[in-house]
């Protein structure tokens, strides 16, 4: 054996065993016994990368480009999580979120949304909301369109409106999409439809507040509201009755609401608005009356009845229209009726949309509920004590364009609430 090579042999077997030394822990008794080992110093945890933020909104575009931006970016994203198997898609009518109703903008961006979808994705098949669409479990559009402040300043007047699309799938219950834009002021057209426009009352009833509840308050993956989907065969027949009132077929358009009532909320203001339209189209004037009365029963049991009735602007003298007036004195007896055989007083409330000086609207708007609450009473002198009046101003408005037209007629509202007598 090389005696120099067991030195070198018996050198690195020290080195090993030194350094194995510091790696496992002493025998007991021996060397450290009765010692304990300093604690291994605290391993900081990993600092998670700081999340952006989110990307400012894009500014407000004009209606078509931010439409068609918003139409493309969900059927991206549809397609991504759907392919591209063919499917049904049913576009139930997009809505304004402040108020319920439809309006020409709303229209149209159905409209070009529904050209879009034919254009980029032919293999889904675009159909109108009816009952026979909604057999086949289809994919669903909804939509809302709304005036906004963009700086939350409650006390101007809207400066966009707010685009939210969102794509449902009926075979699975989950939201599959979702986009949101803004259109500029000037370039969307907000007068409401028609059959909205010439509605005694509106509201944002269950109906309604389902519908925006599953477009506004959803991301991609959540289920679908089951309140709205409850109420999905009650709207397809509805919208059946509106395209047929649409076209100038009342008779019809009666028939198929008639129809939707068992199956829909008793108080579905879309119903019997639909009913006292129609009725008073084809000249069934009890119908028509009969129609009105539910309203105002639904309205004062929910305690809030907001009631059409327009005035001359800056004035308390109502629209000079014969048709009108025909109406109007229909609406205020049966207001009158109904509040005399209640057990409850009532409040007529005044708004005014959001121009001029601020305290002379306040002022405007309490004579204008004045002059409504003094009608009420000489339908029935027993409602004398009754009634009350109050004049919010602009404080209350619900479209806030400021225009003074179709556009924001419901700013420009009289309210009846029931209060406890005092």
């Amino acid at each position: 054996m090389n005696p120099h090579r067991s030195s070198r042999s018996a050198s690195l077997l020290g080195i090993v065993l030194v350094l194995a030394a510091g790696c496992v822990a002493p025998p007991p008794g021996g060397e450290g016994a009765g010692r304990t080992a300093p604690p291994p110093a605290p391993v900081a945890p990993p600092v998670a990368p700081a999340t952006p933020p989110p990307p400012p909104p894009a500014p407000p575009a004009p209606f078509a480009d931010a439409v068609g931006r918003a139409g493309e970016q969900l059927l991206r994203e549809a397609q991504g999580a759907l392919g591209s198997a063919p499917r049904d898609l049913v576009i139930d009518p997009l809505i304004d979120a402040a108020t319920g109703q439809q309006t020409a903008g709303t229209v149209l961006m159905g409209q070009q949304l529904a050209t879009l979808i034919k254009a980029r994705t032919p293999q889904w098949n675009v159909r109108p909301l009816t009952r026979t669409a909604l057999s086949n479990r289809p994919l669903l559009l909804i939509g809302t369109l709304t005036a906004v402040n963009t700086r939350s300043a409650r006390d101007e007047n809207a400066d966009a409106f707010r685009i939210c699309l969102v794509l449902l799938d009926l075979r699975t219950g989950k939201l599959v999409a979702k986009r949101v834009d803004r259109a500029t002021v000037a370039s969307v057209a907000a007068e409401p439809t028609a059959f909205f426009r010439d509605s005694p009352t509106w509201s944002l009833d269950r109906t309604a507040l389902a519908y925006i509840k599953s477009c506004q308050g959803s991301s991609p993956g959540d289920s679908v509201d089951p309140g709205y989907l409850l109420r999905l065969p009650a709207a397809a027949l509805i919208n059946e009755a509106q395209i047929a009132f649409a076209d100038n077929k009342p008779a019809e358009a009666y028939r198929l609401f008639r129809e939707a009532q068992p199956i829909a909320d008793p108080d579905d203001l879309r119903i019997l608005n639909g009913l006292y339209l129609a009725s008073w189209r084809t000249g069934r004037k009890k119908e028509a009356t009969d129609a009105f009365a539910r309203i105002v029963g639904v309205g004062l049991d929910s305690k809030k009845l907001p009631i059409k009735i327009f005035f001359n602007p800056g004035t308390t003298a109502l629209i000079q229209s014969a048709d009108l007036r025909a109406q109007y004195a229909i609406w205020l007896r049966e207001v009158a009726l109904e509040v005399a055989v209640r057990e409850t007083c009532m409040k007529v409330v005044g708004h005014t949309s959001r121009t001029g000086d601020p305290a002379a609207n306040v002022v405007l708007s309490q004579r204008r509920a004045v002059s409504i609450r003094q009608a009420l009473e000489r339908q029935d002198r027993k409602l004398v004590g009754k009634l009350s009046a109050e004049g919010k101003g602009s404080s209350e408005t619900l479209v806030g364009l400021g225009t003074d037209d179709l556009r924001d007629a419901l700013d420009r509202r009289v309210e009846f609430s029931t209060v406890d007598c005092s």
